[in-house]
């Protein structure tokens, strides 16, 4: 409602000298209309839209409960105040003005100052739940186009190139989220890939993930070597706050098979290999926060061979719980990473997101999950 429009105001009482008080107890500032039984008001509630309607208990053509609660059907951003002459069970009369909806419960005969007050507070009322109304719809706004500008930054292709198969998946368990991958080509013919996972999510992990994910994408168009990166990363991350960190792997892959990588304290990636055996790549530094030693750690390098493949992924895509808080596991992982491999890499995903999705049964996701999937495509 524009606060530039007067509030307005019905009253109904089969007396004339009642309505004639309450008109001159309200109005102005309020715009006051006056009604003398149920049928009048109805009428009247049918052309105009009113704010607060002041409502006799006993009328001539029926009571004023009924009347409150069709009010409250019709119009439930109208608040209804109960007024009665009649003092005798007053605490039932309370009772049912509460049960039928009314905002409150006035005998007569009452003080103007009493009456003006409570439908001030009233009024006042509905402004800030209003304003809280308003906001909460703007924020929601705010969180739908900021979640859309994160989707928009998630690799929506797979990245195939100089013998690489690179793609990824990300389910969010809020609107907008702490984890990120990115698949990119790099320089003669390398491919870049990273995976991160700020601590916590919500806006204020999403927020850090931007800010991260920016910083990654600065150091790595200057030099894409993972040396460089890493150090690059650890001599900027101040922006995050004390209690804020975030883990991360960045892989740089290059044609002749060989893939040179650094893990700030993520999950370790599972390979598997052509027998069927898996290999986890080891942590080489600590995660990124600000308090800890900002230790520039080693650089590993591996090869994969075609037709092998490397799993990365974020904490939230084993710890998901069933219904008995039983967690699917590193294991569950590892077995889903067994049984897809001969599956092309998207269905691989997909199967390994269908079994996270169905060891939690319908239970939302506690955390983001995000998989990424690396080939080594055959020959």
């Amino acid at each position: 409602m524009s606060s530039s429009r007067a509030e307005r105001i019905l009253a109904v009482d089969d007396d004339l000298g009642m309505r004639r008080a309450l008109s001159r107890t309200l109005a102005p500032p309020y715009e006051v209309e006056l009604a003398a039984t149920s049928a009048e008001a109805r009428e009247r509630l049918k052309l105009s839209r009113f704010d607060v309607a002041l409502v006799d208990i006993q009328l001539d053509d029926g009571d004023g409960y009924r009347l409150c609660r069709e009010i409250r059907e019709k119009s439930p951003e109208t608040d209804v105040i109960l007024i009665t002459g009649s003092h005798s069970e007053p605490d039932e009369k309370l009772f049912r003005s509460l049960e039928e909806g009314a905002f409150y419960f006035l005998l007569k005969p009452f003080e103007r100052r009493v009456l003006r007050a409570l439908v001030d507070r009233c009024l006042a009322l509905q402004r800030e739940r209003r304003a809280k109304e308003s906001y909460a719809r703007e924020l929601a706004h705010d969180l739908e186009r900021a979640r859309r500008f994160q989707a928009s930054l998630v690799p929506k292709e797979p990245l195939r190139d100089f013998g690489w198969h690179v793609e990824g998946r990300l389910r969010s368990c809020e609107a907008l989220g702490g984890d990120f991958f990115l698949s990119l080509p790099g320089p003669d013919g390398a491919l870049i890939f990273a995976i991160s996972d700020i601590v916590g999510h919500g806006v204020r992990a999403a927020m850090y993930a931007g800010m991260l994910r920016s910083l990654l994408d600065s150091a790595r168009r200057r030099d894409p070597d993972p040396a460089k990166v890493q150090s690059e990363l650890l001599s900027g991350i101040e922006f995050f706050e004390d209690e804020s960190s975030a883990t991360l792997v960045y892989g740089l892959l290059l044609p002749d098979g060989r893939l040179r990588y650094f893990n700030a304290g993520h999950p370790r990636p599972l390979v598997v290999r052509g027998s069927s055996e898996l290999e986890s790549l080891r942590t080489t530094t600590l995660l990124l926060n600000p308090l800890l030693p900002r230790l520039q750690g080693e650089v590993e390098e591996i090869r994969l061979f075609p037709g092998e493949r490397l799993l990365a992924f974020t904490d939230g895509a084993y710890e998901v719980l069933d219904g008995s808080e039983r967690e699917w596991g590193l294991d569950g992982l590892r077995t889903a990473l067994l049984e897809t491999r001969g599956r092309s890499p998207g269905d691989a995903l997909d199967e390994i997101l269908e079994r996270i999705f169905g060891h939690a049964a319908g239970r939302p996701l506690a955390d983001d999950a995000t998989v990424l999937l690396v080939e080594r495509t055959p020959t």
